[in-house]
């Protein structure tokens, strides 16, 4: 082995070594001449075997699973896509093309549905067969913090809400996964309420799974809560057509910018969606409406 390469593994096998660790222990030097002509030869194998152990025995660091991440993020932002979502006893459906900004999420069981083009969403009401046309929510959501707006984009734009795993900490690889027709890796992570937000949030702190293909796309994401609660959001079909339009004029009357709550004094309850529009109370935590409910 060439000194340089020696170097190279050296450098690479301690990067995450303590200075005050030493793979290697001090060896006294021989006393007699002939040994001393062996060290060279007999240290070179001895730190090429440290050094083989070291590379074999080092986990993947988590700058590589959350970089790994974020490269997923992007894949799954330049192509349209379908997407299953359950909360609780309620699951929701949708389409979105994030190129063309435009998408669709339903729950057909209840008559709700929501539409996405260009920079605005459309709300219809299940009683009245109308439409309210609002300013996209993430727009509001912007500035709050990463968990804050991960949870209420959740259902109303899970491209949007892809977006702020770019914030995650902890990320480690876990292991493998695997779906219908794909293989990939599942990493864990956790998002802290570090936004303007924060100090009214209380248990802000967030631990989720995403499940990445081996085309680098997300196919899984679940986000998980202290008490049990769950949002689970499954991804497939990328690349298929979405074709959305806006509602007539005549069924649409526009509203003010939507009001969304910036703390996470709203995380779903059991059959909630995440998408919260409206400003409720810390003692709420878990009563978060659906996107119908936007209309009222």
């Amino acid at each position: 082995m060439k000194e340089q390469e020696l170097r190279v593994l050296l450098s690479r096998a301690t990067e995450d070594v303590p200075a005050s660790v030493r793979l290697m222990p001090a060896v006294r030097a021989p006393r007699r001449r002939r040994a001393r002509v062996l060290v060279p030869a007999i240290a070179g194998l001895g730190v090429a075997a440290v050094v083989g152990t070291a590379v074999l025995s080092l986990p993947a660091s988590q700058p590589l699973a959350q970089a790994a991440v974020i490269a997923a993020v992007d894949t799954t932002s330049q192509a349209s896509f379908r997407f299953h979502e359950t909360i609780g006893n309620r699951k929701w459906e949708g389409a979105i093309d994030p190129v063309r900004q435009v998408g669709v999420i339903t729950n057909a069981a209840e008559g709700i549905e929501t539409r996405f083009v260009g920079d605005k969403m459309y709300s219809r009401n299940p009683e009245t067969g109308t439409w309210a046309a609002y300013a996209r929510p993430e727009v509001e959501l912007a500035d709050a913090s990463p968990a804050v707006a991960l949870i209420k984009l959740g259902a109303l734009n899970p491209d949007q809400a892809l977006k702020r795993l770019r914030s995650a900490t902890d990320v480690k690889e876990s292991g493998p996964a695997s779906g219908t027709g794909w293989t990939g890796k599942r990493f864990t992570f956790s998002l802290r309420d570090s936004g303007p937000a924060a100090p009214e949030s209380k248990n802000a702190d967030l631990e989720g799974v995403v499940d990445v293909d081996d085309q680098n796309q997300v196919r899984r994401l679940e986000i998980s809560f202290e008490d049990g609660h769950r949002i689970v959001t499954e991804f497939s079909d990328y690349g298929t057509p979405v074709q959305v339009d806006a509602p007539p004029a005549d069924q649409t009357r526009q509203e003010p910018s939507v009001e969304v709550d910036k703390s996470l004094a709203g995380k779903p309850k059991d059959g909630d969606s995440p998408a919260e529009v409206k400003r409720v109370s810390p003692d709420q935590l878990k009563n978060e409406p659906t996107p119908d409910k936007v209309t009222k």
